[in-house]
């Protein structure tokens, strides 16, 4: 059982709205440390990471760990019906998960639980050879960039640099950014390395942009991709996807 009170229901609209471009129902772990996700999406091509910390909660009350799957369709529309000036309490009513809204008025929105999917996903160890460090909502951009010219995104990083680019020679867009630049706050290659992924995925993905200020993207030649979106005190939201392999 919990009572979980957030007076910021943006947070929560917002991690429901981008998990939910990747799957239909999701299965939450919640214990004292926070609220937990780790999903595939259908196509088994990306993973989706969610850890909602207690301290984004006015409330966060944990009496025993409890494990809820939810059609996030549902989910989301209940959310949608919350105002950003209202206050919202999340707890679990028999069979369901109860979503009490505090405005002008008190609402409350049930939402069936289901049963959980019998296999657990755990996340992956990898051994990537370039990080990168980049501004969220910049990152955002640049993905969107490289994304009008192009359904595939490549990234390259070198000691000093990190590049971002689509297309080919008929119509490219590439976005370079140099160690020291604002826009990218750390980076480490031992070596040039470049991978390409979907740019379909990696939109999708770019949306966790305002929900963190920052995101530490990290990859290795056609090995899958990890992109972290961090909000101190507040949440990572993290994405594994896999690359797109060039035909030689």
């Amino acid at each position: 059982m919990f009572t979980l009170k957030l007076n910021e229901p943006r947070i929560l609209n917002g991690c429901i709205s981008v998990i939910s471009d990747f799957i239909t129902e999701a299965n939450f772990a919640v214990d004292k440390d926070g609220i937990k996700l780790v999903a595939m999406d259908p196509a088994n091509i990306s993973m989706v990471i969610l850890n909602l910390l207690p301290s984004v909660f006015a409330e966060y009350n944990v009496e025993t760990n409890s494990e809820i799957t939810v059609n996030l369709d549902k989910l989301k529309q209940a959310l949608k019906r919350v105002k950003p000036t209202d206050s919202l309490a999340l707890t679990l009513d028999k069979n369901k998960l109860k979503i009490t809204v505090y405005g002008k008025s008190v609402k409350r929105f049930y939402i069936p639980l289901l049963e959980r999917e019998a296999k657990e996903r755990k996340i992956p160890s990898f051994d990537f050879m370039a990080t990168a460090e980049v501004d969220s909502t910049e990152f955002r951009d640049y993905i969107d960039d490289a994304s009008t010219v192009a359904d595939a995104i490549r990234f390259e990083a070198d000691k000093n640099i990190f590049v971002i680019s689509g297309g080919d020679v008929g119509s490219k867009v590439t976005v370079e950014l140099t160690k020291g630049n604002d826009a990218l706050l750390s980076i480490a290659a031992a070596n040039a390395v470049s991978s390409i992924y979907s740019a379909d995925y990696l939109k999708k993905m770019a949306r966790a942009a305002t929900l963190a200020e920052t995101v530490t993207v990290q990859f290795a030649k056609d090995y899958p991709l990890k992109l972290d979106f961090r909000s101190l005190n507040k949440l990572q939201m993290a994405f594994v996807l896999a690359p797109r392999i060039e035909n030689k």
